[in-house]
């Protein structure tokens, strides 16, 4: 399982460096080019499209995913799942651009604040919203199905085409928002003709009331988890944008929470590798222990990768944006800390696998509410930093419960005191490296140095704790032979 991964993981992470990477150094232009309120408009749009997708989606790409993988399915059945899921989407969607041009008015009161968001540009985002779903569905198929070239080539083709419009527009033509909107629907329809391509013999012309309602049966349940996914990762810009009467302040920390894709980057494509694999294999005895040592190399790696990251907010910052944006250091190694508690997710199959996706939505939902008075609490008391304190405490709450529970369910082998151990060495080393600024006054030499140390002893620790063992990869992937 772990070469399957690494092979495939690595595909994906080329391809997100490559795409969302690229993007990233998008940034600066994003910083320089649009205004703070501009910048705030995206944030919110950007917002109402996740949200859009968590009820319009009706969560349906999940099932497809979790029943087209699964080897127990017949080729018949996967093209009438996928099929019908894909019809299924376009139906739902189509049904949110109405609802969306009749509410038009009230729907543009909510999102906007000190600055309105111009009526042409809600437009082009809601075009945009029907064809990324489209893109996005045959994208889940063309993973589950691993096709992985041809998932990596798509998205990567759609987001360099699509910066590239964007530097056109913005730059050649000197249009504002419009530009992120246009790109997208000028370069979707392109890619989805190509993803269809690919899919030619899985796809047929055909909706299949019985596949419907196995995926709604499977699916329904996550919508409103999904919402309440979507209460905890973004409530604290509703409370922002509302506590300080500014998309400005929405843009700040917004832009703050745009680098922390850079750990996310690397889990989500191992993520996209690893979920196909467990849904072919749960049956399999070798996969929970498989499993079990993937979690200790994801462990090691993302703490390390989580201190680099966190000890450097500011000089990212620095490189990257405009002063109006530096003040997100002090809560930027919040949100990196947040993105690995969220890696946590793809250890916890048992959920989906024995199909018990109620459970998802009652602990997300429970602890989304808890979300929401953290905010209100704490933005209150604490501004920005209390914002990113109380989403962090609402996801550690939920993964670990969702973890827990699935070890009940799918248990997976855990070495659990070295574990705790690695875990508050690790909180120990991010606390005191993170915020070293603040905690000694130095000069910027002196700091620099501490945090190469720190990040240095604690790599050492790990590999004293044997959290990575670099031969026993090369075993396990087929690169050194054993001598047993």
């Amino acid at each position: 399982m772990l070469r399957d991964l690494l092979k495939e993981g690595g595909l994906y992470t080329i391809a997100n460096l490559l795409t969302k990477g690229v993007s990233l150094l998008l940034l600066p232009f994003y910083s320089a080019y649009f205004t703070g309120s501009e910048y705030g408009m995206l944030a919110m749009l950007g917002v109402s499209a996740a949200l859009v997708a968590a009820i319009f989606s009706f969560q349906i790409y999940q099932g497809m995913g979790r029943f087209i993988s699964d080897k127990l399915t017949s080729p018949l059945e996967k093209k009438k799942i996928a099929s019908s899921s894909l019809f299924f989407t376009m139906g739902s969607y189509t049904v949110f651009i109405i609802f969306a041009l009749v509410f038009q008015d009230e729907v543009l009161a909510f999102l906007s604040e000190d600055s309105q968001i111009p009526i042409y540009v809600y437009h082009l985002w809601l075009v945009t919203i029907f064809l990324n779903s489209l893109f996005y569905t045959l994208g889940v198929q063309l993973k589950f199905l691993r096709k992985t070239k041809a998932y990596s080539i798509t998205t990567f083709l759609y987001a360099i085409i699509s910066i590239l419009l964007i530097l056109l527009f913005a730059l050649g033509l000197n249009y504002r928002l419009e530009s992120i909107f246009l790109s997208s629907i000028i370069t979707a329809p392109l890619i989805i003709v190509f993803q269809l391509y690919q899919l030619r013999k899985d796809l047929m012309f055909h909706i299949d009331k019985k596949s419907i309602k196995k995926l709604l049966v499977f699916s329904t349940p996550l919508v409103p988890a999904s919402i309440a996914y979507m209460v905890l990762n973004y409530t604290d810009r509703v409370f922002i944008k509302e506590i300080n009467e500014s998309l400005e302040a929405v843009g700040v920390y917004d832009m703050a929470f745009k680098f922390s894709a850079i750990v996310s980057l690397i889990i989500l494509a191992f993520q996209s590798a690893l979920a196909p694999l467990i849904y072919e294999r749960h049956s399999d005895p070798s996969t929970k222990t498989e499993l079990g040592k993937i979690f200790k190399l994801f462990i090691g790696l993302s703490t390390i990768g989580g201190l680099c990251l966190a000890y450097f907010s500011y000089e990212t910052l620095y490189i990257f944006t405009q002063p109006i944006y530096y003040e997100a250091s002090v809560f930027m190694p919040l949100f990196y800390l947040a993105v690995l508690i969220t890696g946590l997710g793809m250890f916890s199959p048992g959920l989906h696998v024995k199909e018990k996706t109620k459970l998802i939505a009652i602990t997300v939902i429970i602890t989304s509410g808890l979300n929401v008075v953290l905010n209100y609490y704490f933005i209150n008391e604490w501004g920005f930093t209390g914002a990113a304190i109380a989403t962090l405490i609402s996801l550690i709450i939920s993964n670990g419960t969702l973890f827990a529970i699935s070890q009940r369910l799918y248990r997976i082998p855990l070495e659990k005191m070295k574990y705790a151990r690695v875990l508050i060495t690790f909180a120990i080393f991010f606390g005191f490296g993170s915020y070293l600024d603040f905690i000694l006054t130095l000069d910027y030499a002196y700091v620099l140095t501490i945090k190469i140390m720190l990040i240095l002893i604690f790599t050492f620790y790990l590999f004293q704790e044997k959290m990575i063992d670099f031969d026993k990869v090369k075993r396990m992937i087929g690169l050194k032979k054993s001598v047993n």
